[in-house]
C-alpha cells in the first residue's frame, strides 16, 4: 500500500509524493509520484517546512514595526 503525501516537488512541481508504507515514519524518503525525484526523509522535509513557517511568523511582525 502507498500513502500519497502532497508537497509540491521542486523538479516537476507536481503535489503528489509517494511513500512506501501506510503509517509515515521520520526515516520514510519521500518521492514524487509524477517523476520520481527524491526529497528527502519525511523528518528533512519536515524541518525544512517548520523552519519556512517561522519565516512567515515572523516577516509580518518586522514589517509592522517599521
Amino acid at each position: 500500500m502507498t500513502v500519497q503525501v502532497e508537497l509540491p516537488c521542486p523538479k516537476c512541481k507536481s503535489t503528489k509524493m509517494k511513500i512506501e508504507r501506510p503509517e509515515i515514519r521520520e526515516t520514510d524518503i519521500i518521492t514524487c509520484a509524477a517523476c520520481g525525484h527524491n526529497l528527502g526523509t519525511m523528518a528533512s522535509i519536515r524541518e525544512k517546512m517548520n523552519k519556512a513557517y517561522q519565516k512567515l511568523k515572523q516577516t509580518p511582525a518586522a514589517s509592522k514595526l517599521q
